[in-house]
Parts: structure tokens; sequence; C-alpha cells
């Protein structure tokens, strides 16, 4: 028998199968109807596809009864696992959808993985029990980049998105930004420091592709501040750990508690705060477990830290 023959045979009699084995393991066509759920009709036509397509009977008098023929039971452990194979397939892809269907994907930067996203996580589970997470996170470019390729639902990034994405954002909440010093530093005693002042400070920063980074420049450059470079890191931890050995001050969002060895002081410039805002895709069709995320975040406010 050629491939062709066999590729139409396997089409014709894939979805008969189901009454062939229901009948081998029920004993007969009327109890495999009501295993099925069909009409008795309905399983004796099936077997005469079978037998049709087959040029062999499926079953055979026996008594008041029926019982399946030698070539029906030759043929029945093909069918079996034919059956099994499906059933199986079905139920894994039936999990997958269920498992896309309860996942959110969600991008944020480094530093709010300590507060900002383990509220937002309890408030989505507190709405929506259950709910996986799949968390990526990075510096604001990698957020940015994941949700414009559609690797993820949304990103929570500072400042809030501003490339070509057509999406919808919701600005969560303005965080001060203060100046970290080292405790000996002769601004560690003030209780508010103007960004002018800090011209020939060696300034430590996070690396040009984190969102921070971008917002610090443009507020000295405003403030007409010329600090000495110093290093870059891509952390904040790393940042307060360098200033606090006496490497150099840094703008960041501040700590709590405040680390050994620095000092945090309060800026004076009314601009030293920064934006975190959620965004998502504005024609995208959410999993029901991500579109409560994004409700959550954008829609409430009692989860905000």
């Amino acid at each position: 028998m050629n491939s062709e023959v066999v590729t139409s045979a396997l089409r014709e009699v894939l979805a008969d199968l189901p009454y062939l084995v229901a009948v081998a393991e029920t004993g007969g066509v009327t109890a495999a109807a009501d295993e099925l759920g069909v009409p008795q009709p309905t399983v004796s036509r099936g077997l005469q596809r079978l037998a049709d397509r087959l040029d062999a009977p499926m079953i055979v008098r026996s008594g008041r009864g029926v019982e399946l023929s030698p070539e029906a039971v030759e043929f029945l452990p093909y069918a079996q696992r034919a059956v099994d194979t499906v059933r199986s397939g079905i139920e894994a892809t039936g999990a997958r959808a269920d498992q896309r269907a309860n996942t959110v994907s969600l991008a944020f930067q480094n530093d709010m993985g300590r507060v900002v996203i383990p509220a937002l996580l309890r408030a989505v589970l507190a709405r929506r029990p259950g709910t996986d997470f799949d968390l990526r996170q990075g510096s604001r470019t990698l957020c940015t980049d994941a949700l414009e390729s559609g690797g993820i639902d949304a990103a929570i990034v500072s400042p809030p998105y501003d490339g070509d994405l057509d999406v919808e954002t919701a600005r969560l909440f303005a965080e001060p930004l203060v100046l970290a010093v080292p405790a000996g530093h002769r601004f560690a005693h003030r209780t508010r420091i103007r960004l002018d002042e800090l011209t020939d400070e060696h300034m430590l920063q996070l690396r040009p592709e984190f969102g921070l980074r971008g917002h610090v420049d443009r507020l000295l450059a405003a403030a007409g501040a010329t600090p000495v470079r110093g290093f870059e890191g891509e952390d904040l931890h790393t940042l307060r750990g360098l200033v606090a050995v006496g490497l150099g001050v840094a703008i960041l969002p501040p700590a709590a508690p405040t680390p050994a060895g620095i000092v945090e002081v309060a800026i004076a410039d009314t601009a030293a705060h920064r934006e975190i805002g959620v965004s998502w895709p504005r024609d995208a069709v959410f999993s029901p477990a991500a579109q409560t995320t994004i409700d959550v975040a954008a829609r409430t406010s009692s989860w905000l830290p």
C-alpha cells in the first residue's frame, strides 16, 4: 500500500477509532454509545465506516449480542494506541492552555524588586489566587526591548515608557531622589543640598542603559552642575557600597534602612524625583491573569508601597 493510500485511509479512519475502542472496552454497541454519550446508530455507522475503509468487518454476531471480529481484534491495539496518544495530546494541550491563561509576564527594573513588585504580586494574588508570574528584571532598556518585541505583557519602568510602540501607560507614583554621601563627607551634616553644589564631586552613576542614569544626567545639566564622572555600576546596591567606602556620591532613591556608612541628604531641586509607570500594548489580547495584573497595577492604588 503506497503512502498516498495510507494517508487517505488514515484521514478517513481516525475519527471513528473511538467507537471501536469503546465497543471493545464496554462489550457492546449500546454500552459504547452510553459511554461516549452518543446515539447507538452513531456508533454503528462509525463501525461500518471502519469496516468499509479497512475492507473487513469490525463486529460479528455472537448469540444475542455482538463481538469484535478477528480482524478488529488484530486492529484494536493500534486503534487503542492512537486514541490514547491523541487523548494525551489533548490533555497536554489543555494543560498548557490553562497555564498560559494563568500566567502573566512582567518586566521591571532591578531596583523595583525589593518593594514595588512584591507589593503588586501580593495584590494580584489577593484578587486572583494561583496566578503564575513570569518575572524578567534588568535595565530599563532590557524591559522596554522586551515590551516592544512582544515578549512580555507589561513593563514597570522609570521613567515611564516613551518609545514608538502603541501602548497604554499608567503613572503609578513619584519617588524622591536623595544625595547619598559617605558618613564623613562635607555634605553629611546638611539636611538639604542643591544640585548646583555638586560641581567637582565624584558622581557615581548607573550605566547609560538604566533609566535613572538619563534622568540624573538631565537633572544635573538643568542645574548647571558639572560633577566629576566616577565609577559606573549596574545596580543601586553596588553604588551604595561604593559611596559607603568613600569613592564618591550618588543621586539615588532613598534606601530603607539607610546602609551603614552612608548619609542621605534631601535635594532641594523640585525636579529631583523619578516617575514610575506601568505600560502595556494597547491592542494586545491578554490572558485572564495578565488582564487582572494590569487592572490591579493601573486602576487601583491600595497596593502601592
